[in-house]
């Protein structure tokens, strides 16, 4: 079988969740099938829309440069002519049986128009909320949950926390590109927020309303042509199934991992408690409210390690600074960013993960491998989570950006510590990459038969 996997970005690009289950996913895949990913990259040493090839431990990787410097228009955001043009050069060489969608920021939704004329099966895994809110994380300006978000109602509000790409004009993003290299965060953003009040005031609130409900008729035009939705938590699939997609058509499906970078691990021992935050470092997972939190902590017998690149992020310049400024607590330690295939060293050296997100969590793969490496949790209890942790058993859940529950977790633990051992009995069992594969393989090999059954009754 050929299956041709999409996605916006590869764990040699950028360690997160939807990255590092595509290419585990991908390898399991390749072992007994011809597996091939379409992928972008962001080089603005690079020709845009250049399509770049190469071999990923064995699965065939083809790279489209996409920086946005051409990109005119909030509707280039999303769709992209010359992506489409690439990306159907790329699917008539390749020629798959099935095309599996992981995620389609900074590509574009055309991707799956072009499949379904081709008349090849498509299956698309829900992993967070981009296809409702060009906002993947769907929060708003001051960095809380958009409550209205799944309503599909548009308002000033909206106008406001989109304004960055909404009234984008032609040749903005390189004039950003190069600010970005020659002005200090603070003066970046001073220029962004002038610019774009002025175009908002410009263009129009009505204007920019109707820009985001045509993004969502699209969308849901595209979506109607997808042939069947994973999605790795319950909270995902209801959200998506009032965003319009039909409940025979979606199927929870937790994502598996890859334990064998977790076999044989062993923790090492300190006479510390050791908290660790692990992951991407933007305002939606709420380091920041983990760092006030631990700030509090006066113990000297407990530290908090933080993993991830302190990278000023398009639209959050300002946080890594800003984390760096809130830091009081000497036992709060910096570790930087990190190899993803040593993950299993970093969670020897941790006695207890804290995943402190702000914004509706899916299915957090960091979770899944902290129970894999027999490592208990502290939580928002937000989105998917609660599916994963259970409050009191394998872990506690704090309420959402409440630095003083969060406090009041880390305190019961470092007062309590012999709960982490009756935590470490309660971890569930985690799905390994290899069954998860053999999930997909037979939602794919059900599709095909019925593309050949279709084909076999047009015939007659």
């Amino acid at each position: 079988m050929r299956i041709l996997q999409v996605v916006h970005s590869l764990p040699f690009l950028n360690q997160a969740g939807t990255e590092v289950h595509t290419y585990n996913l991908s390898l399991e895949l390749s072992k007994t099938h011809e597996v091939y990913i379409f992928s972008r990259v962001c080089n603005t040493k690079q020709k845009e829309y250049e399509v770049t090839k190469q071999n990923m431990n064995g699965v065939r990787v083809y790279l489209i440069n996409n920086t946005f410097k051409n990109c005119n228009s909030f509707e280039m955001y999303y769709e992209n002519e010359m992506i489409d043009k690439r990306f159907a050069e790329i699917l008539y060489e390749i020629k798959p049986d099935v095309v599996h969608i992981q995620h389609l920021v900074f590509l574009s939704i055309g991707l799956i128009k072009i499949i379904r004329d081709r008349g090849i099966p498509v299956v698309f895994t829900l992993h967070d909320y981009w296809l409702i809110c060009p906002k993947w994380h769907v929060l708003k300006n001051d960095s809380t949950p958009c409550e209205k978000v799944f309503s599909g109602n548009f308002d000033q509000e909206c106008l406001s926390c989109l304004s960055e790409i909404l009234h984008i004009k032609r040749g903005v993003k390189r004039v950003y590109l190069l600010s970005k290299w020659l002005l200090p965060n603070f003066a970046l953003s001073w220029l962004k927020n002038i610019y774009f009040l002025c175009t908002q005031r410009i263009s129009g609130n009505n204007k920019g309303i109707d820009k985001l409900k045509e993004r969502t008729r699209k969308i849901n035009a595209f979506l109607n042509s997808i042939d069947f939705f994973i999605t790795p938590s319950e909270y995902l699939k209801n959200n998506f199934i009032g965003f319009g997609i039909s409940r025979e058509k979606i199927r929870l499906s937790q994502n598996g991992l890859n334990s064998e970078l977790f076999k044989g691990i062993q923790k090492v021992r300190t006479n510390k408690i050791r908290f660790a935050f692990i992951g991407t470092i933007l305002p939606a997972k709420g380091l920041h409210i983990l760092i006030e939190s631990f700030n509090r902590i006066k113990k000297r017998d407990a530290e908090l390690k933080i993993y991830g690149r302190l990278y000023p992020y398009v639209g959050f310049e300002y946080y890594p600074s800003h984390l760096k400024k809130i830091i009081k607590n000497k036992n709060i330690k910096l570790m930087g960013e990190f190899n993803y295939f040593e993950i299993a060293k970093i969670f020897s050296q941790i006695d207890i993960l804290v995943v402190p997100s702000v914004w509706y969590e899916n299915s957090p793969l960091v979770i899944k491998e902290a129970f894999l490496s027999n490592t208990p949790v502290i939580a928002s209890r937000i989105g998917g989570i609660p599916e994963l942790v259970n409050d009191g058993a394998n872990g506690l859940l704090f309420k959402p950006q409440d630095a003083d529950d969060l406090q009041e977790k880390i305190q019961y633990i470092i007062d309590n510590p012999d709960i982490i051992e009756k935590f470490k009995k309660n971890i569930p069992k985690v799905k390994n990459i290899e069954d998860n594969a053999t999930e997909v393989e037979d939602v794919y090999n059900k599709l095909i038969a019925q593309k050949e059954s279709k084909l076999i009754l047009q015939s007659q």
